[in-house]
């Protein structure tokens, strides 16, 4: 019987760039977070309860990636990833964790082969799934700004977007829904606030449609 792990690329949208969470293992070793599956658990429960005693991160959306072989065909690699708002889930090293911290994709520490592989596939899938859903709400606080919106979609797909364009497909489309309140951040007009219309990576034709608009494909 194969040897079965699991592992999470979790990914978040700090500061304008899209980053990943990582945890230090003893022997300074930084790697996704993940765990061994044993015989007779789901493999999605082993994937939440590693994320959970390793980071403190819980009740996430998690969309299975991709499996990889493992060791010749020997053993499986089931990965998870997940989309999440980094201020709404603060970060707790679990017992045998030494640190849990999120990095930009460009500062990534090294990490093995096959875990690099996993965290590059996940950041292609967010991107190529940026074209056709709206995933960045998930990515967002729950009342945010467009200009927060536009921020995380530009930094999921690697290039700007045009605000006045940006904005006309985001409120045509009904994507965002008004928050019925106003942020001041210093001088200046408050900032109308909005909050999230969709579900869990659900799509919609209709969202197929708005997110190629907004993503510019």
């Amino acid at each position: 019987m194969k040897n079965v792990t699991t592992e999470l690329v979790v990914l978040a949208v700090r500061t304008g760039r899209l980053e990943a969470l990582l945890v230090r293992l003893p022997g300074n070793r930084w790697c996704l977070p993940g765990e061994s599956v044993a015989d007779g658990v789901e493999v999605e429960h082993a994937a939440r309860r590693a994320l959970a005693e390793q980071t403190g991160i819980r009740g996430i959306v998690l969309e299975q990636l991709y499996s990889f072989d493992r060791d010749g065909a020997r053993a499986l690699c089931v990965a998870y990833m997940a989309l999440v708002a980094a201020d709404r889930h603060p970060l707790t090293p679990g017992p045998g964790v030494v640190e849990a911290r999120w990095f930009a994709l460009e500062d990534v520490p090294t990490l093995d082969a096959d875990q690099a592989r996993v965290l590059a596939d996940g950041r292609a899938r967010i991107r190529a799934k940026a074209s056709y859903a709206p995933i960045a709400l998930h990515l967002l606080p729950e009342e945010f700004t467009l200009g927060e919106l536009q921020t995380a979609y530009e930094a999921v797909l690697g290039h700007p977007l045009d605000p006045r364009n940006f904005r006309r497909d985001v409120l045509a489309g009904g994507v965002v829904r008004e928050a019925g309140t106003l942020r001041a951040d210093g001088p200046g007009r408050p900032a109308r606030l909005y909050r999230s219309g969709g579900g869990d990576f659900q799509v919609s034709a209709r969202e197929r449609r708005i997110a190629r608009a907004i993503s510019g494909r």
